[in-house]
């Protein structure tokens, strides 16, 4: 595999804005995420004394897993008090799109940076997201098709989805299975397929909730560097976040306030709001088997699916007797995460950042400061057809990642052109714009008159601008196969007009180098950028 790293013009300019220390961005974030010092001083921090339960709540977790000596050493520095590189995701289909293994390829990176630089343990911990209920988001994926390079969706079908926590939800061992088989018939025959077929349909046999095979999917590809899991929504976590959320629960209307504060200062520096709920104590209770946003209205807590309504009392009571009922939200999630682990840094994609910076508020009111905030890193591979492809058609990989295949398309189109035909076509064009205005100043200025010649003006040049649309069209008919090669590289670099990483998922490319490409000697030794890396595979 090779390497390079290449800068791209950011449609948003947030992240790029973060990364280059502007005070409008930097202001809500207690950590400047681009100098040592904040590095320096986060790992100086004291422990929060949870560290011990935290390490034991994740080897439980993982007790059905086979830790490796690099996990097992992991978990002893945890237990010790060592510092974290956290961050988390929803458990996708079969993972979900590529950029989840880059921001966990991220953590491990930065946590080996942070080790040799300080020479202290830092460990890598993944979050996995269990408690969201947004079942549309996790359900599918996408597979490039080997036969013809066009990309075709895979979706798990159940006619009963979840309402309430991924966590809590038990998908169709029958269902899953043929959504993988859907999806290998896609993919080309290498050495490592039927291996990796079967390791996975292992896998959904022994899954009890939907977060499971994501689990063992990330553990099989990330053992061997050390990586942690934990799920958001497992039962002892949620036991000792008790004292965390009767605090939410207790100051839940000065929470609003400081989020609702701090999101009008962030549109006060003309960002969008990121955060949009209706809630004002941003806590899920799970009633009836369905995940429901709290509210405090006319001096009780109310769920937004059912007429349930609780006294403080009662939402104390629950918390001591049933924690794994209540969930966060967007709001305090990441309070929760922060509570919960000594973090030096949060690794998140840009939307995430977004939500968190209009957090700083919350975090102050418990006195809590945020962890430096780290944008994860932006991979893209290139396959060697897709390579041929380029150098075949002189296209720029940085061109077709940034904005797409259009421009070189119609380039090609318009080389195998006639000039001549063109420069024709044109020429009418312009002759008949002139021939419209020397028209419109002999003719009488009545309406009838104005409206007869807009419109055969109209006519007239419709006709010429589909003749020229019909005769690039034939053009592109008769290089069906370059057609099909621009297709290609569109589905490969530039998906759905977007990044690879947001649509392309894991087994891509673990279908080609198996298992454990992120891991493997082979896979390009990295350090943490915010370019866009390209990886020639």
């Amino acid at each position: 595999m090779e390497c390079l790293n290449i800068k791209i013009d950011e449609k948003d300019q947030f992240i790029l804005k973060l990364m280059n220390q502007e005070p409008s961005v930097l202001q809500f974030f207690d950590y400047d995420p681009n100098v040592m010092t904040s590095f320096e001083k986060r790992m100086d921090q004291p422990s929060n004394s949870r560290e011990e339960a935290i390490a034991n709540v994740i080897r439980q977790y993982m007790s059905d897993l086979e830790l490796t000596p690099e996990q097992e050493q992991s978990l002893q520095a945890l237990e010790t008090g060592a510092k974290v590189v956290i961050g988390g995701q929803q458990a996708g289909l079969f993972t979900g799109p590529l950029y989840t293994f880059h921001k966990i390829v991220s953590i491990i990176i930065k946590s080996n940076e942070l080790e040799e630089k300080f020479q202290k343990p830092v460990v890598p911990v993944f979050w996995i997201a269990g408690e969201d209920h947004d079942f549309d988001e996790v359900n599918h994926t996408y597979v490039m098709r080997e036969r013809d390079g066009l990309l075709e969706k895979v979706k798990y079908h159940t006619m009963t989805p979840p309402t309430t926590s991924v966590s809590h939800y038990k998908p169709d061992q029958e269902a899953l299975h043929e959504a993988l088989t859907h999806y290998f018939k896609m993919l080309p025959e290498t050495k490592y397929s039927k291996t990796l077929y079967t390791q996975l349909k292992q896998m959904i046999e022994t899954v009890t909730n939907w977060t499971e095979l994501f689990k063992k999917m990330v553990h099989e590809c990330f053992k061997s560097k050390g990586l942690l899991l934990i799920d958001s929504q497992y039962g002892p976590l949620r036991t000792i976040e008790k004292p965390l959320l009767n605090q939410i629960v207790e100051q839940h209307q000065k929470i609003d306030d400081a989020f609702r504060d701090m999101q009008v200062q962030t549109q006060g520096q003309g960002l969008d709001a990121m955060i949009m709920t209706d809630t004002n104590v941003h806590l899920f209770l799970e009633v009836d088997g369905q995940r429901q946003l709290l509210k405090y209205e006319n001096g009780v807590y109310r769920v937004n699916k059912t007429d349930d309504t609780y006294s403080k009392a009662e939402l104390e009571h629950l918390i001591e007797t049933n924690p794994e009922r209540f969930s966060n939200n967007v709001v305090t999630r990441p309070l929760m995460q922060e509570w919960l682990f000594n973090t030096v840094a949060f690794v998140g994609g840009p939307s995430e950042i977004k939500y968190w910076a209009e957090l700083k508020g919350v975090f102050r009111l418990f006195d809590i400061e945020m962890p430096i905030v780290l944008p994860r890193m932006r991979m893209t591979y290139i396959t060697s057809k897709a390579q041929k492809l380029l150098h075949q058609y002189q296209i720029e990989a940085s061109q077709v990642i940034q904005s797409g295949i259009d421009d070189a398309k119609d380039a090609f189109i318009r080389a195998q052109a006639s000039d001549q035909v063109l420069d024709d076509i044109d020429n009418m064009i312009e002759q008949q714009n002139l021939f419209y205005q020397q028209l419109e100043t002999e003719m009488s200025k009545t309406e009838d008159n104005r409206r007869l010649l807009k419109k055969n003006h109209e006519i007239q040049l419709h006709q010429y601008q589909f003749l020229k649309r019909r005769y690039l069209r034939n053009i592109e008919r008769e290089n069906e196969v370059s057609m099909r090669h621009f297709a290609q590289l569109t589905h490969t670099l530039h998906p759905m007009g977007g990044l690879q990483e947001r649509v392309w998922n894991p087994l891509q490319l673990l279908n080609i180098y198996g298992m454990d490409i992120f891991t493997s000697t082979t896979y390009p030794p990295l350090r943490y950028t915010f370019d866009q890396i390209v990886i020639q595979i």
